[in-house]
């Protein structure tokens, strides 16, 4: 049985800006999990926080719901350089309160930052289903929340600049590749300071990563591929591939995919050294890999390319 212990209300009427006034709602997969109501009046500002007695989250999904709905009150509010932060008791012995910091973004959309957790800040919308039952759940059921994230536009020119310099018949490595490194260490302080968020930065970092020139280079590109991909980007899933054959054959191992061709004029192309037997043409589908099939047709196009007569 659920024993829910009563708490002061924060009173004060200079805490809760006018933006934050209302019921929220946080939703994933179409249903609400948590709903926050503030309500505000000249003399005091009140906050509760409604959500499932159980459930598990790593900020993006939520799981494992189960148990009848808790409601919370706030035990304090304060303001915190503009924004309103709400402080809710947690009954676990010897558990640390819940603290949700919220931002007001536009009209009728709330960034909560569950103070804590290192989660990105949850979007909540303005809801009118005050006192309405949450849920139904299903416990063998993830539920997932959209997250919106800008696109960096310095990445996105990085990128296309990058992409620019290979568009030559005659590529210069003598321009290109000081460009590469310059390319890749403000990348690298972009990454650093947390400006790249969406799926489509990551995917444009993987790029600039895969066109480095060490092995960790090429490690470092494949995990921002995939980070790429769990953001949203399933376009990614080929950088993924393409930087993991080239880390492998990049410390002596043979790639396993079959991305990666050498070209030598007068030479044969190859994909030398291949473990052809690793993966299937299943997963390559799968991973938006040509198959062998297809990659020996390439490659015998690279081949006729590179035997063909010098121009005079």
């Amino acid at each position: 049985m659920l024993t829910i212990v009563p708490v002061l209300l924060a009173a004060t009427s200079a805490v809760a800006t006018p933006c934050t006034a209302g019921t929220w709602a946080l939703q994933a997969s179409g249903q609400t999990i948590f709903r926050i109501e503030i309500s505000k009046t000249p003399t005091s500002t009140t906050a509760t926080w409604e959500r499932p007695e159980h459930f598990e989250t790593d900020g993006e999904r939520f799981s494992r719901i189960s148990g009848p709905t808790v409601r919370r009150s706030a035990r304090s509010i304060k303001l915190v350089n503009g924004d309103v932060e709400l402080s809710f008791d947690d009954p676990a012995p010897g558990a640390t309160p819940d603290i949700f910091r919220l931002h007001c973004v536009g009209a009728g959309l709330l960034n909560a930052t569950y103070q804590g957790t290192g989660f990105e800040p949850f979007d909540l919308i303005r809801t009118r289903a005050k006192g309405a039952p949450l849920g139904p759940w299903d416990d063998e059921r993830s539920y997932v929340r959209l997250v919106t994230r800008p696109t960096n536009a310095e990445m996105t020119a990085i990128f296309e600049a990058d992409q620019a310099d290979r568009q030559a018949e005659r590529i210069d490595w003598s321009i290109v590749g000081p460009a590469d490194k310059n390319r890749q260490t403000r990348t690298e302080e972009l990454l650093s300071s947390g400006a790249l968020r969406s799926g489509d930065d990551f995917y444009h970092a993987a790029f600039i990563f895969q066109h480095g020139s060490v092995a960790d280079d090429y490690l470092k590109a494949h995990i921002l591929a995939m980070i790429a991909t769990a953001r949203g980007n399933p376009g990614a899933m080929w950088i993924a591939s393409a930087t993991l054959d080239r880390y492998l054959q990049s410390i002596g191992k043979p790639q396993v995919i079959g991305t990666q061709y050498k070209m030598q004029k007068g030479s044969s192309a190859t994909q030398e050294p291949y473990d052809r037997v690793l993966v299937s043409d299943a997963m390559r589908n799968a991973l938006h890999v040509q198959s062998m099939p297809e990659q020996e047709q390439r490659r015998q196009q690279y081949t006729a390319k590179a035997l063909e007569p010098q121009k005079p």
